[in-house]
């Protein structure tokens, strides 16, 4: 699309004479609408089941896309990138929390960690969430109270990471998601440096180690993994991206083939290696993307980065093939509105691009509509395409002029026809209903300017060169050169008539790309003012517009009164905003009335009116910025930011913006178009609330998109189980036993249980805990319990506290016990004041059946009985022990002999 555009209200009339400046009352800068993919697009995520796409960029912006073209735009608080994107599919919620129902942030949750991977475990409430230390954290969405609850359960470093985890020299994790067929069961955790850690939720265990070659060349090479992905529908393969341009893909064990992690799980070689890189260039792997393709081979999307080189294959096609809806403004100029919608146009949109087209669009709703399109045609009448440069359209008279890079004017003058719609040109075509005369100039034209009713035309090219044509046959009334201090030509050309000394003259006003001004007669182009008008310093010229002051405006102040009946001269530049004396520059003479130098780099200006003709000045900086101003003091009235926009001017760039006369901006960069409003006016746009509404939680979804949390299909039986169902029944229903608690998929009543309770003790507790060695620990005795009829364990299995670590407790209690016995017996007698406190604890004791504290041989009796007591218990779970492994190794021989059976019978058969 080409740089400048032209948008223009319908039913607006320009006010001649007098003008009085806005208020700031009468100023609402606001973004109405933004349409396409923002240009710097980081993130993306998408909901399967409402069907919405979500894109992150750099700048804390979120563009979300729905069905039927719905289209909105979040804006974070600060303008900090995206790190991690994520749905809670089917919830209408986007993490970190927004609503999108509401398009707004519920909740930020707060973290003490750097956060360097994130994941959703699907079909539930849970988060994992891995930092810098190498820990994975659990959190819980609250929809009720919209926010995030952290979890008891966690995983910590030294137990994922595996014998090599050292304290103080932690690796922070790179990836980590549920394993694909086995989420609620099994979680993958890749570090930085390359090793993959296969851990099983419900034990709290590790059940897969492998890529220690991996770090191993991570140390040597220096390189890091940068992104991951599942690459198989069973997850059974990933593939990991590496700094250094590396892709490995690894096998990791399924949930199906659980029997074969012995073989499996210490692997330390990958299936296969990719390098995309160039030579000795390191294109550093962003990220990652698998996706199935329904039976056949599924696709890798790699997106790669470096200073030197940038490697894409094309996801967004991909989208756009899979969902026709995301994307369709890349077909938008093919889209056209039928004859009976043109009455319904109100705000019409002109455009010229570089293939040489110019398009008409109807910009009542954000969506435009393209009504026309005019092809141009060169002397051989097959299409130029060569880039429009300059355009300008006169509505009251239906003449459209427009200028090329080559230097061809063509002017285009439609038939209007007998009915009231003044869009019914419309309908035109070539011949029948418009006519186009062409004309030759030397150099790119740069400005055009067009005066309603008005029999000529002047246009300005990039060599200095002012031409006046004639409208009717498109023939040169008179040409002028013009000097410039810098290459660019001519910027602005504006007719004007002049009154002075009560008489009337016609005068065409000429400012140059360096900002110099020069007068000339309207009629014979003879130059007024032999002393040009210029900036002490070349500066490009953006706006140049004649201004006539009302008498009675309260905005001159009193030192202006001796010039707020004449006419002045408003200049607009890159770098600052001048308001001249007319009569003095027809004169040669530069006479500054108003300065402002506004902060940063302007790239457009331009004049808006209210609906009561009040008038103002509109500022458009290449960082995004928007500024009103009044006149004449040109102080601020109100200013906003656009988020993401940048300018870039050259003729081939896709960077174009355009104002209409009631301040509506359309501003377009790249793929993304901004719809801009700077006055306090409703109704500018039509369909805007339904075209933003992506989601709405009071609406059933719909058939296709309805969203049940549903459990993982359980098994009836463990693989081992169906080997042993035609044995002896009471082994076999063991054994089945055995195997359902080992392969079955954890439910989420079971996952919420796991996920409510310590598997291990928080970080706090260890960094407060002063205790440094197992060996160090002291074991009291009433921390000790022992139960005479264990059940089976609900919840977290803690297996740390083994036998010979009780034993060696006791046996260190007992050498303990005697000194402090004798240190309670030969105690010194108890001040006066304790006798009450001390009576009062023997009463509860004794109230309880427990000894008093006056017995002096009551604490040793207490110990010595809780021992043996203990001792008895820990005798009986030996011999039970010893049971269960009589019974195990029966077990073992009896599966032998069927091994040995089965095999015997194959032989035979």
């Amino acid at each position: 699309m080409f740089v400048r555009k032209l948008v223009e209200k319908a039913s607006k009339k320009h006010r001649i004479g007098g003008i009085s400046g806005l208020r700031a009352e009468d100023v609402s800068p606001r973004l109405a609408f933004h349409y396409g993919v923002p240009a710097d697009a980081a993130l993306l995520a998408y909901d399967p089941a409402l069907h919405v796409l979500a894109v992150a960029t750099r700048n804390g912006q979120i563009k979300l896309f729905g069905r039927d073209n719905t289209q909105a735009l979040l804006q974070s608080p600060s303008p900090v990138p995206s790190k991690f994107l994520r749905f809670a599919e089917g919830q209408g919620v986007l993490l970190n929390i927004w609503d999108i129902d509401t398009k707004k942030l519920c909740y930020v949750h707060p973290f003490e960690k750097e956060i360097t991977a994130f994941s959703v475990l699907q079909n539930s409430f849970y988060i994992y969430v891995g930092d810098s230390f190498g820990n994975v954290s659990l959190l819980k969405l609250d929809l009720g109270q919209t926010c995030l609850v952290d979890m008891p359960y966690w995983i910590p470093f030294s137990e994922s990471y595996g014998s090599g985890a050292n304290v103080g020299n932690e690796v922070e994790v790179a990836f980590v998601s549920p394993q694909p067929l086995a989420e609620n069961n099994r979680v993958l955790i890749i570090f930085r440096d390359g090793i993959m850690s296969l851990w099983d939720i419900k034990t709290s265990k590790v059940v897969s180690l492998s890529g220690k070659s991996m770090q191993q060349q991570s140390h040597q090479e220096a390189k890091a993994v940068t992104s991951a992905c599942w690459a198989c529908a069973k997850g059974s393969k990933i593939a990991i991206g590496f700094d250094s341009g590396d892709i490995y893909l690894w096998s990791i064990p399924d949930i199906l083939n659980a029997q074969n992690l012995s073989s499996m799980g210490n692997q330390n070689l990958p299936l296969q290696r990719l390098n995309l890189g160039y030579k000795l260039d390191r294109v550093s792997i962003v990220s990652l993307r698998w996706v199935n393709s329904d039976g056949k081979a599924g696709r890798l999307y790699v997106n790669g980065f470096s200073d030197h080189a940038y490697l894409f294959q094309d996801y967004f096609s991909s989208l756009a093939t899979k969902y026709p809806w995301f994307l369709s403004m890349k077909d938008k100029h093919q889209t056209s509105t039928g004859s009976a919608d043109i009455h319904k146009t109100r705000n019409l949109y002109v455009t010229g691009h570089l293939d040489g087209t110019i398009r008409f669009w109807d910009a009542s709703c954000p969506l435009l509509l393209q009504n026309l399109m005019i092809k141009q045609q060169n002397e051989e009448n097959s299409p130029s395409g060569t880039p429009i440069t300059s355009l300008q359209f006169d509505m009251s008279s239906s003449i459209l002029i427009c200028g090329d890079r080559s230097g061809t004017v063509r002017i285009i003058t439609f038939r209007k026809d007998s009915s009231d719609n003044i869009f019914s040109f419309l309908h035109a075509k070539q011949g029948e209903s418009y006519n186009v005369r062409c004309i030759k100039l030397k150099g790119a034209v740069t400005s055009i300017s067009l005066i309603s009713n008005s029999k000529c035309v002047a246009v300005g090219t990039e060599k200095g060169i002012v031409s006046v044509v004639s409208i009717e046959d498109a023939s040169i009334l008179y040409q002028k050169q013009l000097e410039c201090r810098v290459s660019g030509g001519i910027a602005s050309l504006q007719f004007e008539m002049y009154s002075h000394n009560g008489y009337d003259k016609d005068l065409l006003l000429v400012g140059m790309e360096d900002s110099t001004i020069y007068i000339l007669e309207e009629e014979t182009g003879k130059l007024l003012n032999t002393n040009p008008v210029q900036t002490n310093k070349p500066s490009r010229a953006l706006l140049m517009q004649t201004l006539e002051l009302s008498p009675d405006d309260p905005s001159v102040s009193d030192t202006h009164d001796t010039v707020s009946k004449e006419s002045l001269l408003l200049l607009c530049t890159e770098n600052a905003i001048r308001l001249f004396s007319l009569s003095h520059a027809i004169q040669g003479t530069k006479n500054i009335i108003n300065k402002k130098k506004p902060n940063g780099s302007c790239c457009f200006a331009s004049l808006i009116h209210s609906v009561s003709s009040e008038i103002g000045l509109l500022l458009v900086f290449s960082n995004g910025k928007i500024e009103i101003r009044s006149l004449p003091d040109l102080s601020i009235l109100k200013e906003a930011s656009l988020r993401g926009f940048s300018y870039t001017r050259n003729l081939n760039s896709s960077s174009s913006i355009a104002c209409s006369s009631d301040g509506e901006i359309i501003l377009v960069n790249g793929e993304e178009t901004f719809f801009f409003s700077t006055l306090c006016q409703n109704d500018i746009y039509r369909h805007v609330d339904s075209i933003n509404t992506i989601y709405r939680k009071d609406n059933s979804p719909r058939e296709e998109s309805s969203y049940v949390v549903k459990s993982p299909r359980e098994k009836k039986k463990g693989i081992f189980g169906m080997i042993m169902k035609d044995t002896k029944a009471s082994k076999g229903k063991q054994s089945d036993a055995n195997g359902d608690e080992q392969f079955t998929a954890t439910t989420s009543e079971e996952l919420s249980s796991i996920f409510s309770c310590a598997n291990f003790a928080p970080v706090s507790e260890k960094r407060n805990s002063s205790i440094k060695d197992d060996e160090n620990i002291e074991l009291d005795i009433d921390d000790i319990n022992i139960d005479d009829n264990p059940q089976k364990q609900k919840g977290p299995h803690f297996p740390g506290l083994s036998k010979q670590k009780i034993s060696k407790g006791f046996q260190s209690l007992r050498e303990k016990l005697k000194p402090r016995t004798e240190e309670k017996v030969n105690s010194g007698n108890r001040k006066p004041e304790d006798d009450t406190s001390v009576s009062q604890v023997d009463q509860i004791k004794m109230k309880y059946g427990y000894a008093t504290n006056d017995d002096p041989t009551s604490l040793p009796k207490m110990i010595g009985n809780k021992l043996q007591e203990n001792i008895k218990k820990l005798e009986g779970i030996n011999i039970r022990a010893g049971d269960m492994a009589n019974g195990a190794q029966s077990f073992s021989a009896m599966a032998k002999e069927l091994l040995r059976n089965t095999k015997n019978e194959k032989a035979t058969s």
